[in-house]
């Protein structure tokens, strides 16, 4: 069940869409323009059931708003018509308010009258909605988002309508399912990189229509956007994200957009799609940006994309030197890609499974110990002299950024080499393709595991 926000610029959607959800999802402030994309949530409405909530972008071009207005409405099931009463309605207001009536969605629409409470008494707001009646909705509600006046009667209407209307037959799957406690077999991914790499039009493409913007600006996407689509019958969900930039090189808004993008990758724990320009190549700021998602232990696939500028010679050499700068991390697999032409593309879809399966795939201790120690007479790492740190018991304790806690006899002396050697040994006989390992030692006092004397 899709609701829609629509309405001009600043009107208050984004309050409005916060409100609802309950979260501080979409950003806001006074300046007009400040969603540019279109974001989604699902949530829960009481004798409804599972619902999701969609915040259209307002733009300072109302051309290319009016493409996306278009198409929300052709999608929508249900739509929320935002305008603001302290201005009224205005000539963008009259193209969104035509376009309802052309697709027949007047009885599927609530006006919601917003921000009353700036020329209005809250005793007068009834009557301050009685002028709009002669639009012809049968659905009106004055409420100031801000102030959260009338919020809860936004939530009963759109039951009622649901309710009383032929939306209610598509709630009952919805009610069904959301009372279930079902496995989320769906493959997450997110799309990472530098500002104007490409994401939105790698995004864009995914969905088959337009869910973002795509600008040479670099910065255009400054929240991150969420789409669902299949492939070859496999569900995917993809977060679009705002081009992430050194810390102290944002302010306001982005710095907001950047902390959401990084709490949800936090807490969603996707694939990450890294895309590079392919004209400028693998830069300093990629390089910064992969170790920094490499800490967070997350799955990666790099995507060169735009390669559709270069030759076929010019590609071979690009790819090459992407592999050897990337030698630091050989488990993350590089794809030469254009996200406006498709090129690379669905080869993409050829590993996403296969690492969300690696991610969660689990290691017998007994199988893991006895190939590490295998590999410790085989093939020793090298230490200074007395000072070899040894392997006593290993164990996997996490999936989802695979986890292994390595007992040892002395942890001071497992040093970077004695890890990279550890990782290399678990790849080795175990793969873990595209997923980064956490690899942590305690010593042998530290385990519960038997001293010296007692093993013997």
């Amino acid at each position: 069940m899709n609701i829609w926000l629509v309405g001009a610029t600043n009107v208050g959607k984004s309050t409005l869409f916060n409100r609802l959800i309950g979260q501080f999802r979409a950003i806001v402030t006074d300046i007009p323009g400040t969603t540019r994309d279109i974001i989604e949530h699902e949530t829960l409405i009481d004798d409804i059931g599972k619902v999701t909530f969609l915040d259209s972008p307002g733009l300072m071009d109302f051309k290319e708003e009016e493409v996306l207005i278009k198409q929300i409405i052709d999608y929508s099931d249900l739509i929320l018509f935002v305008i603001d009463d302290s201005v009224g309605i205005t000539a963008k207001e009259q193209h969104i308010y035509s376009y309802i009536i052309e697709k027949h969605k007047m009885k599927n629409t609530i006006l919601i009258v917003n921000k009353i409470d700036v020329k209005h008494k809250e005793k007068e707001y009834d009557l301050a909605v009685n002028e709009y009646y002669s639009l012809g909705f049968d659905h009106i509600l004055g409420i100031s988002a801000k102030k959260q006046k009338n919020l809860t009667e936004v939530k009963d209407l759109i039951t009622k309508i649901i309710n009383t209307s032929s939306l209610k037959e598509k709630t009952k799957e919805i009610l069904v399912t959301s009372e279930k406690k079902i496995q989320d077999n769906r493959i997450h991914m997110a799309i990472i990189g530098k500002p104007n790499a490409g994401k939105s039009t790698l995004l864009n493409t995914f969905m088959k229509k337009i869910v973002a913007k795509v600008e040479s600006i670099p910065g255009t996407t400054r929240d991150y956007i969420v789409g669902e689509f299949i492939v070859d019958k496999k569900k995917y969900v993809v977060y679009d994200t705002a081009g992430i930039r050194k810390k102290w090189s944002i302010h306001g808004i982005e710095k907001i957009a950047n902390d959401k993008t990084l709490e949800m990758l936090k807490y969603i724990r996707p694939i990450i799609l890294f895309l590079v320009d392919g004209v400028e190549g693998l830069s300093h700021r990629d390089m910064t940006l992969i170790q920094e998602i490499n800490n967070q232990a997350l799955p990666m696939i790099l995507c060169v994309n735009k390669v559709d500028l270069l030759d076929a010679k010019h590609q071979k050499l690009l790819v090459a030197k992407t592999k050897a700068m990337m030698d630091f991390a050989k488990y993350i697999q590089v794809f030469p890609i254009s996200a406006k032409t498709k090129k690379g593309v669905k080869e993409i879809f050829g590993v996403l499974s296969a690492i969300k399966k690696e991610a969660e795939k689990r290691i017998d201790t007994g199988k893991l110990n006895d190939i590490i120690g295998k590999e410790f007479i085989s093939r020793p790492p090298r230490f200074p002299k007395n000072k070899i740190c040894k392997i006593m018991y290993i164990t996997q304790i996490d999936i989802n950024a695979p986890t292994f806690i390595a007992f040892v006899n002395h942890k001071e002396r497992a040093n970077f080499a004695f890890k990279r050697w550890l990782e290399n040994s678990i790849r080795k006989h175990f793969g873990f393709m595209g997923t980064p390992l956490v690899i942590r030692f305690k010593e042998r006092q530290d385990s519960r595991l038997p001293k010296d004397d007692e093993e013997k």
